[in-house]
C-alpha cells in the first residue's frame, strides 16, 4: 500500500480526495458555511462556462468585489480552480499547518 496519500480538510479533518495542486483545500461541508467578515453567508461560482470567479451574498445575490471569506472564524481565500470551478483554502498562518492534520484519522478515529 505504498505510495498510498492522504488529505484532510484543514478545518474539520474529514478526508478529502488528495490534491497536489490544493493541499489544503476545504471540504464540501466546510465551503458551504463561508461568510464575510460581519458573519454574512457567501456563494462563490464561475462567473461563465469559460471560468471566472465571482462571489455573492446568499441571501440577495448582491455581488460582493472581495476573494475573503471566513470559515468557522478562520480567514479563508475563495478563487477559481485551475479547471472550474471554486476552491477555498485557510489563509497562510490562518490555521496551524501540523502534520498529523493531513495524516490523522478524523474526530471519530477514522
Amino acid at each position: 500500500m505504498s505510495g498510498e496519500t492522504h488529505q484532510y480538510c484543514p478545518l474539520c479533518r474529514v478526508e478529502v480526495t488528495p490534491s497536489q495542486r490544493y493541499p489544503r483545500y476545504l471540504c464540501a461541508d466546510c465551503d458551504g458555511k463561508a461568510t464575510d467578515e460581519d458573519g454574512r453567508p457567501l456563494v462563490f461560482s464561475n462567473e461563465c462556462f469559460s471560468g471566472g470567479f465571482i462571489a455573492q451574498y446568499a441571501d440577495t445575490g448582491e455581488v460582493r468585489d472581495s476573494h475573503l471569506c471566513f470559515v468557522d472564524g478562520v480567514k479563508c481565500r475563495a478563487d477559481e480552480a485551475r479547471f472550474g470551478g471554486i476552491i477555498i483554502q485557510p489563509v497562510e498562518d490562518s490555521v496551524p499547518r501540523r502534520a498529523e492534520q493531513r495524516h490523522a484519522p478524523d474526530r471519530e478515529g477514522r
